[in-house]
């Protein structure tokens, strides 16, 4: 199991070629009374997926069921705003924002298997143990607000999961949620899922959630001593935002203990062949306080005869602009010795410096690819695509109107613009 679709494809690649090369899968020798079979490589959701198509009946859940897409979640959610009778007077923000934190909080819960309305009870609690507190500064009054926001909310994502469950819709976060839940109080599931898989690696664990940790736990752990490998670096945990919890690798050992109570073994690879020595030194230092705080994990290594390898470079400049043009000088002058472009790598911080480094590229004659959806939307020809598609979609878009009347095509001034909005309002009236 991986996270990724394209993760799961590539090792699904690379698994079928090594067991074709170590005889495993190879027609010629395979007892065609007793076939192997295909290894199973999945993300984790469709795992869970998979789990309640074939389980979900064991607690109540409909085959029916149909998996929500992204943008079906947000209108959902937008109609039980909108419906939904209120008064919220915690709940300030916009109404784009209110749906964004619905969904989200909804999320967080179902990967942290928290029900709403025990949310609503711990913020209860809470409001009222700071009613005679005394809070000093800006952030402590924070808290209450922040609380009270948070309790009408979760008010909310109840509607909106009664409303999924209506119109029997599921997102990613109740999959993982009715899986754990299913493996936790259907043993039998596990029984026949042990049968099923024999080995079974986890990768990147240290991005699963606290769900995805009781659902894999009960299915493959809990004493039963069953084959299982997790791969995982704390120090690459970044993903706590969304549910991610980096516990689960560090306490692998107990949740996957051997049959007869022994924790589950802990290897370290601490060789790294993808950097040169020079780079690892500086890595390693930084992330020196991340290793203190999680048991067996060592420093990094390179490959024998790369210790000397690699170059580590800090400018230091007074302006944006100025570092703009250092990079895009630099990668010029790298290209023009020699180096492929495609072996270049520019990373940022966000995507809004994509586009700036992108035209900086090109007009030193760089071919570019910029990755990911999130990048190409901040280039302006497909800003300007976009913003064409939103005005025929809804004539009302004003941000996207405006950004094309101002661009090179219509040319209009801030002036002229003043004027045509002063004479549409007049037409309305």
């Amino acid at each position: 199991l991986t996270f990724t679709n394209k993760a799961a494809g590539e090792l699904a690649e690379r698994v079928r070629k090594a067991l074709i090369k170590a005889g495993v899968t190879d027609p010629d020798v395979i007892d065609p009374d007793n076939p192997p079979g295909e290894p199973v490589i999945s993300t984790y959701h469709a795992f869970a997926g998979r789990l309640l198509t074939d389980h979900g009946l064991r607690i109540g859940l409909e085959p029916t069921s149909r998996l929500l897409a992204d943008a079906t979640r947000y209108q959902l959610a937008a109609r039980v705003l909108r419906e939904a009778p209120g008064p919220y007077p915690a709940l300030t923000r916009s109404f784009p924002d209110l749906v964004g934190d619905l969904l989200t909080l909804d999320s967080e819960l179902a990967e942290h298997l928290v029900r709403p309305e025990d949310l609503r009870a711990y913020d209860a609690e809470l409001l009222r143990s700071l009613e005679g507190a005394k809070l000093t500064n800006a952030d402590l009054r924070k808290v209450p607000e922040a609380a009270a926001a948070r309790r009408e909310l979760a008010e909310l994502v109840g509607r909106y999961r009664s409303a999924k469950r209506e119109r029997d819709l599921l997102d990613f976060g109740d999959q993982i949620a009715l899986s754990a839940t299913l493996a936790r109080t259907r043993p039998e599931v596990g029984e026949i899922l042990r049968d099923e898989f024999r080995v079974v690696l986890l990768d990147e664990y240290q991005d699963t959630s606290v769900a995805q940790r009781i659902l894999l736990a009960g299915l493959f752990g809990g004493g039963t001593g069953h084959p299982v490998t997790a791969v995982g670096d704390p120090c690459q945990a970044i993903y706590g935002w969304r549910g991610a919890s980096v516990a689960n690798l560090d306490d692998f050992p107990e949740h996957f203990a051997h049959a007869d109570g022994r924790p589950a073994a802990r290897q370290a690879l601490s060789e790294n062949r993808r950097s040169g020595g020079r780079l690892l030194d500086l890595a390693n230092g930084l992330a020196e306080p991340l290793r203190a705080m999680h048991e067996g994990v060592e420093a990094l290594r390179p490959a024998p005869g790369a210790e000397h390898d690699g170059q580590v470079r800090c400018a230091l400049l007074r302006t944006h602009a100025e570092e703009i043009d250092w990079l895009a000088d630099s990668i010029a002058h790298l290209v023009r010795t020699g180096k492929a472009p495609g072996e270049i790598a520019v990373l940022c911080r966000t995507a809004g410096d994509f586009a700036e480094i992108q035209g900086a590229l090109v007009a030193r004659d760089i071919p570019v690819e910029v990755v990911g959806l999130s990048g190409l939307l901040h280039l302006p020809e497909v800003a300007d695509l976009v913003a064409v598609c939103e005005v025929l979609q809804d004539p009302g878009a004003n941000a996207s109107l405006v950004r094309l009347l101002t661009g090179p095509r219509w040319r209009i001034g801030p002036r002229d613009l003043a004027l045509l909005g002063r004479r549409a309002r007049l037409l309305v009236s």
